[in-house]
């Protein structure tokens, strides 16, 4: 049985934990970095311009502002993760970030147009709708993350 050999040294090495938290650590600090850019500014506003849930921050900020605002979020949740290796209880509002990062950013797959296709009879996400399914993933990572810290704050 050396599966169960090999998942209970998953299990008691935390490699579930390491590879959730760095890996959503480094997207949001890379993503989050890039919303600085005129290029990741005007990327997203499609995305955010039908967004029934962030639609409404075109109406106050700037398209750059918006992107802004938004990759301080990113940037924060990232940093929140990371610092939950030595306090829990920052890890836990990081992972309560990123899922809300990613629970809006899922909802882009139902506001945005085109995100998927109709090739050969199948439908299909488009390249945006590519980009936005992993969020799916990243928001289950964020989840398991909340329960992780919560463990470890109790």
């Amino acid at each position: 049985m050396k599966v169960l050999k090999f998942a209970k040294w998953l299990n008691d090495n935390n490699i579930a934990f390491i590879l959730s938290s760095f890996g959503i650590a480094l997207i949001l600090l890379w993503i989050g970095a890039f919303k600085f850019t005129p290029t990741e500014s005007n990327g997203i506003a499609g995305l955010v311009k039908n967004s029934p849930l962030m639609s409404w921050m075109y109406s106050i900020f700037s398209v750059r502002t918006t992107s802004a605002i938004i990759g301080v979020l990113e940037i924060t949740a990232a940093l929140g993760i990371l610092a939950g290796n030595f306090s829990p209880k920052v890890g836990l509002w990081g992972s309560l970030l990123c899922v809300l990062i990613f629970f809006v950013t899922s909802t882009f797959l139902l506001s945005t147009p085109g995100v998927v296709e109709h090739i050969d009879g199948l439908i299909v996400p488009s390249g945006v709708g590519s980009f936005l399914v992993k969020d799916i993933s990243i928001l289950g990572a964020s989840l398991f993350l909340v329960g992780h810290f919560s463990r470890k704050i109790a």
